[in-house]
């Protein structure tokens, strides 16, 4: 099962429904004609807090839909191509792990090369490589595996479609395509899956290596979520999926999630060894190896159409704008798709 939010005006406030073929159906709709009533389904807030009741109620009503879409008319059911998909559930938490090894490393390696000679950010990327390649050492007894995240910005949250602005300060935007979970409640934890396209500014992603990646990653538009919130047994396995990113029609990198080092039980546990989870809180396992420009230091031009898809969850789609104005001295070699935006 496939849940949305969407508008068909942006004027209107978003419907939270299902995708029925290819068509984008709210639970508004489905329980009028069905005369079937849940109050779980009023939004993604009250499905996700009263799984696995809310999934069944859903269950029960696509099941209808598709039994009799065609009885559905205008202003009831909208085509997928004629709606704006929003992120697929209210978030109310947004985090984002590092259990990408591989990706890890090949980033620090393109990183290197531009920073090597410089005093302050060569030791901090050599140090931090150290890390990311040592045994890990045994958990505690009694505590759960310690594992690497940082919280994201919740101003920054957008679905699929977008367009996303390209900051003054960086001549080298990137994608960064990521597995999501999304936690349900303690009944059931995984509510399921999406994509995560966490925009980053690479030539200033090692100067913020102590201090937190808030240029690199809080940019506007820069955490997509969508297309959709797929269920786990559409899903199957999640941490066995391929992965491909399409530039401009033509595919530029691809990838597998079965690089994921760990599981959401294991995410799971440690968030809760701190706090609670809300329902609605979101975790990015790590970015796809292979699936970015700092991977290959092959970077994405301005104006280009972007396609993440990840097989069985859909397609996300976004857009690099083009610069409004002059950017600012890059840390990096400017390439030459970027030289007339510097003057």
């Amino acid at each position: 099962m496939k849940l949305i939010r969407f508008t068909i005006d942006n004027s209107l406030l978003p419907s939270f429904g299902v995708v029925v073929r290819d068509q984008a159906v709210p639970f508004a709709v489905l329980q009028s004609k069905a005369g079937k009533s849940s109050p779980h389904l009023a939004d993604s807030r009250s499905y996700l807090a009263n799984l696995p009741d809310s999934q069944r109620a859903a269950e029960e009503l696509l099941t209808w839909g598709e039994q009799h879409l065609e009885e559905l008319g205008d202003g009831e059911r909208f085509p997928l191509s004629a709606v704006r998909l929003l992120e697929p559930i209210e978030v109310a938490a947004l985090f984002d792990f590092g259990l990408t090894p591989r990706h890890l490393k090949n980033s620090i390696d393109t990183c290197m090369k531009y920073e090597k000679d410089n005093p302050q950010t060569a030791p901090l990327l050599q140090a931090f490589a150290k890390a990311v390649l040592a045994p890990k050492p045994k958990p505690v007894p009694g505590r759960p595996e310690p594992l690497p995240y940082y919280k994201s910005n919740m101003n920054a949250i957008a679905g699929d479609g977008e367009t996303v602005p390209w900051p003054a300060y960086t001549s080298r935007l990137d994608v960064e395509p990521e597995l999501a979970v999304v936690y349900g409640n303690e009944k059931q934890p995984v509510a399921g899956f999406c994509i995560f396209n966490d925009v980053s500014a690479r030539d200033v992603q090692a100067t913020e290596f102590i201090g937190g990646f808030c240029l690199t990653k809080d940019m506007a538009k820069g955490n997509q979520l969508g297309p959709y919130l797929v269920t786990p047994d559409e899903v199957g396995d999640p941490y066995n999926l391929k992965v491909t990113v399409v530039v401009n029609g033509q595919v530029k990198y691809q990838g597998s999630t079965s690089e994921i080092s760990h599981k959401a039980e294991d995410v799971f546990a440690w968030l809760e060894f701190m706090a609670p989870i809300k329902p609605g809180s979101v975790m990015g396992f790590g970015t796809i190896p292979d699936c970015t420009g700092l991977d290959h230091d092959d970077f994405i031009d301005p104006s280009a159409e972007i396609q993440i898809t990840f097989e069985r969850l859909g397609t996300l789609r976004c857009r690099f704008a083009e610069p409004a104005g002059q950017l600012l001295p890059s840390r990096w070699p400017v390439r030459e798709p970027l030289q007339k935006y510097h003057g």
